[in-house]
């Protein structure tokens, strides 16, 4: 079997991991380079996964526990991935997930360099949360939660500063330079992963490193454990019906806005809540990444009798509370002559991490 490249894509709810995948898969693709595409989450019913599957290359995900938990399960799809002609495998880890280091790189470097060949490992992080995290400005996420997003970037090859099509050039050099003082051994490259030049730089960047795994920090487990804790999650496959034509993205927006204000009024802050709706003439989708600001509308789903609707809520509250707000929410939005049916919903907070493997030093 030959042996494939792996690049993963690190950080915190929100960041752009998806997108940044998606570009490079598309961008690979045209180099016709065979991709392959793994994406991760505590339960199934990802809309990642989903929204990738209009990318070009393979998608698989590992569901049910992060990779550090499932180790096995994502060797499996990496193996399977390799074995059906992918040459560049992209994988994208649970967004509360840290420690990637110690528990995913270094084994992959110490069992499976037969298998594949790591790239300088990818956190990305953004301009909204970024002070936030490394406690220079007030935020509304817990000192946990916070503690998670700094372990990220600690352990990072390479920190990805993404979104700077949303700020001007001065707000992105004084990020790139606060990155720079706080973690001084880290290169940062400051992009948008929508801009395809940009992310050939970052390609450029990974496919050429040859160090990766190169950090191994110190995690306090009961932290970590409590910063996963803190944020209930939530998947839900919904079938939408409507007797006579509705126009899904209408649908789609007026719900997430009722959940932007149910949630705020509940004071539960949103980590990362994406809606993906999904019609036969396509689709549409929705992004918050925070409580207080706007939601991004992707994408057209047009009108007709029926969609899929695909909800992903990771939100600072305890779960009941998070799945009572989007019935709520669902029940106010989806009235006659519209009608909603629950495929599947999974509601929960995370257990405590309990890792395959753990390094205490680079392999």
């Amino acid at each position: 079997m030959a042996q494939a490249r792996m690049i993963l894509v690190g950080g915190f709810l929100g960041v752009g991991k998806t997108t940044l995948l998606a570009t490079a898969a598309g961008l690979l693709a045209r180099r016709g380079v065979r991709v392959g595409l793994v994406t991760n989450d505590q339960a199934a019913g990802l809309v990642d996964s989903e929204a990738l599957r209009s990318s070009p290359g393979r998608v698989d995900e590992v569901a049910g526990a992060c990779f550090c938990c499932a180790f096995n399960r994502l060797m499996e799809v990496c193996e399977t991935l390799i074995r059906q002609g992918s040459e560049v495998l992209i994988g994208e880890p649970v967004g509360s997930c840290t420690d990637l280091s110690a528990t995913v790189l270094q084994p992959i470097k110490k069992y499976c360099s037969h298998q594949v060949r790591l790239a300088p490992y990818t956190v990305l992080v953004e301009p909204s949360r970024l002070a936030e995290a490394l406690g220079l400005a007030p935020s509304d996420l817990g000192d946990d939660v916070r503690y998670i997003y700094r372990k990220q970037v600690e352990e990072a090859d390479l920190v990805v500063l993404n979104k700077i099509d949303t700020i001007s050039p001065a707000h992105r050099e004084e990020l790139a330079a606060l990155l720079d003082r706080v973690f001084p051994d880290t290169p940062v490259l400051c992009l948008s992963a929508r801009d395809e030049q940009q992310v050939e730089q970052w390609l450029s960047h990974v496919l050429e490193g040859s160090l990766a795994g190169e950090r191994v920090v110190e995690v306090d487990y009961d932290v970590y454990a409590r910063g996963e804790a803190a944020l209930g999650w939530l998947n839900a496959t919904v079938e939408l019906s409507s007797r006579d034509p509705a126009d899904w993205d209408d649908v789609g927006q007026a719900l997430t806005r009722r959940l932007r204000e149910g949630l705020a009024a509940l004071g539960a802050e949103v980590a990362h809540l994406k809606l993906l709706l999904t019609t036969r003439e396509g689709k549409s989708a929705a992004n918050l990444t925070s409580s207080s600001t706007a939601p991004d509308f992707r994408g057209r789903a047009g009108r007709g009798r029926q969609a899929t609707l695909l909800i992903n809520a990771r939100v600072q509250s305890d779960p009941q509370t998070l799945r009572t707000a989007v019935e709520q929410a669902l029940a106010e939005t989806v009235q006659p002559p519209l009608a909603a049916r629950m495929l599947s919903l999974a509601n929960f907070s995370p257990a405590r991490p309990t890792p395959v493997h753990r390094f205490d030093a680079p392999a």
